[in-house]
């Protein structure tokens, strides 16, 4: 088997239920691959599906797959938990076809459902947090079967809201699918073996899913690595599932325990890190390239000097590097400080514009009015601007069985709904009506932003980013009129594909990450700002408890292990300068280094000594 280490050889050999722990560049993908291609040549009647989490994780292994199987490609696919979710509930044939809530529109039902419940003082992301957390369970139940916590109220409520308006959201698709596979209204996927990528972030649902499909017979592996479970927050189970998986299944275990991408020397000091954390799979780490790695620690007095240091070690020898951070205000000062050094550099992560929620319901406002006849739109819009959720509904139901727009439709006089929505309503035919030259269609834009943002409360940072979507139709070529504007601003509604294209990043750029956001990545240099205490582990890690530091550790180590060549970690000594207050170097820093952070330290202090002396 030619082209593989002994474990890989092992795994790609293997014919049942298996369980795989893969080091950071390991090589999973390729022994997948070829797991893949020997069971497709052991039996003609054999069919594969491997899973993973992303499109572009999914399209990689697609290409790899056909390489490597040619004409018997076709009895292999690639292809994320969501997209086989989605396409097993289709064939429930329900008569009334839901549309699934994607990007910044969750945010809009969101907040009709905590007006709905009069639930005024709750932030959205603790409505977000909440409605996720029952959204993943296989049976959701109040905490203690309290219905009467602002937390079920508000998951109640937007449930309610998606039945309402015939939708549904990704962890709905999830549940109806692992109950239909479960109850015999949905048949297990058409396939012999099942290979799931990244298992360590599969939560409880997902882990249901896999295992009723393991119990209807299919094989499956599952391939992973513990030490970089960073999703708890999402439901993702780590080295408990995994050990679930052996429990449930007797599944045997491989170790891919040879690195190809860290060199020994950053390998062993991430190795020293993660080995703090207690419940891990114990495994073997070799690194299969030469010594010659660079791993240092540096601390500094603030953090203009700390951004300083990178500047001019990027400047020195700029190969290829990153520079990663547990948040991203981090990233941001240093975002700045690549700008005005003028150095080249791209940030991962960042969201297209028209995939905020205010972005993608202007969006659809302004679609809706040039094009009256699609009435998918209103309910959502009426919602934005406060509308009462039962005229809602009954304004729903009316624009189902009319044949015209919204603008023409003549309410009952029983409807007793809001003034912004009588404007709208009023001025709905006006605003669709075509228009060209810039005086005429700056008037139009300030119109309808005047009347939204008035709806809205002129709320300060939502009145600005509206102001800045106007902008961008008024900004447009001259010679577009209106509608055709409208038009191709439009082409945003699709639901945006993952993230940026992070590949092939040219010699010389800069890429800038949260921890988060490099898992995966790898480049030949890495300095990973801000290593302190409260920021990793964060304070609110630390609040928590052992758990919460565990996943800061790994997360951490996952950090550490994108480097190829060399890693810088730094930490300052007073980031709050002219309080007096100080974070301490992070302790992973004094776990992996204690001797050179104890060094660092001393060093600091008298030169904040002198400092002060001087002034």
């Amino acid at each position: 088997m030619g082209g593989l280490t002994e474990d890989q050889a092992l795994v790609a050999q293997s014919d049942g239920y298996t369980m795989c722990c893969a080091l950071p560049g390991s090589g999973k993908s390729h022994t997948i691959v070829e797991l893949t291609k020997n069971l497709l040549a052991k039996n003609k009647t054999n069919k594969v599906l491997l899973i993973t989490f992303t499109r572009a994780a999914a399209a990689e292994l697609t290409e790899r797959l056909n390489a490597k199987l040619g004409d018997q490609a076709y009895r292999a696919k690639a292809s994320t938990f969501d997209s086989i979710y989605g396409q097993q509930v289709k064939t429930l044939n329900e008569k009334r076809k839901k549309r699934t809530l994607v990007g910044g529109e969750q945010y809009n039902f969101i907040e009709r459902a905590i007006r709905y419940c009069s639930l005024n003082g709750m932030k959205m992301e603790d409505a977000l947090g909440h409605i996720d957390y029952y959204g993943r369970m296989i049976d959701p139940k109040p905490i203690n079967d309290d219905e009467t916590a602002e937390s079920w109220q508000v998951y109640s409520s937007y449930m309610s809201l998606l039945a309402q308006n015939n939708m549904q959201d990704f962890n709905v698709i999830a549940r109806e699918a692992y109950l239909g596979v479960e109850t015999g209204r949905i048949a297990p996927w058409d396939c012999t073996h099942m290979l799931v990528d990244e298992f360590q972030d599969t939560s409880d649902m997902q882990y249901a899913w896999i295992r009723v499909h393991g119990e209807a017979g299919i094989k499956i592996t599952v391939v992973g690595d513990d030490d970089q479970s960073i999703y708890s927050w999402r439901g993702a189970l780590g080295f408990e599932n995994m050990v679930m998986f052996q429990q449930d299944f007797n599944a045997k275990g491989y170790v891919l325990r040879k690195c190809f991408r860290c060199r020994p020397e950053i390998l062993a000091s991430a190795r020293t890190i993660i080995e703090f954390n207690s419940e891990r799979v114990y495994k073997e780490m070799e690194s299969a390239r030469e010594e010659g790695g660079i791993v240092k620690v540096h601390g500094y007095l603030s953090e203009v000097d700390e951004l300083d240091a990178m500047i001019q070690a990027i400047k020195a020898n700029n190969k290829q590097w990153a520079i990663l951070s547990r948040t991203n205000k981090i990233l941001d000062k240093a975002e700045a400080m690549l700008k005005v050094n003028e150095i080249p550099y791209i940030r991962l992560g960042s969201k297209n514009l028209w995939d905020d929620n205010v972005a993608n319901i202007f969006l659809k406002i302004i679609w809706s009015i040039i094009r009256p006849k699609d009435k998918r739109f209103i309910g959502e819009i009426l919602g934005w601007l406060g509308e009462d959720e039962q005229d809602i509904q009954l304004i729903s139901r009316a624009m189902t069985y009319f044949k015209g727009s919204f603008g023409e439709w003549m309410p009952d006089e029983t409807l007793q709904w809001s003034s912004v929505s009588q404007t709208l309503h009023e001025k709905w035919i006006p605003f669709g009506i075509d228009c060209s030259g810039k005086i005429l269609i700056e008037g139009r834009v300030k119109q309808l932003l005047d009347l939204l943002k008035e709806a809205r409360g002129n709320k300060g940072s939502e009145a600005k980013f509206l102001d800045i979507l106007g902008g961008i139709i008024i900004g447009m070529k001259d010679e577009l009129s209106f509608c055709e504007r409208v038009e191709i601003l439009a082409k945003n509604l699709a639901p945006s594909k993952d993230g940026n294209n992070e590949d092939d990043v040219e010699t010389g750029v800069v890429t800038l990450s949260s921890l988060h956001s490099s898992k995966g990545l790898q480049w030949a240099q890495v300095w990973m700002l801000a290593s302190n205490q409260g920021i990793c582990p964060s304070t609110r890690a630390l609040d928590e408890g052992e758990a919460a530091v565990s996943e800061e550790r790994r997360l951490f180590y996952v950090g550490m292990t994108r480097a190829v060549d060399e890693l810088r970690l730094s930490f300052t000594f007073n980031p709050l300068q002219g309080t007096g207050e100080r974070k301490p170097p992070s302790q992973f820093l004094g776990e992996g280094f204690p001797e050179r952070t104890l060094e660092i330290i001393e060093q600091l202090k008298k030169q904040n000594a002198n400092q002060t002396t001087n002034d």
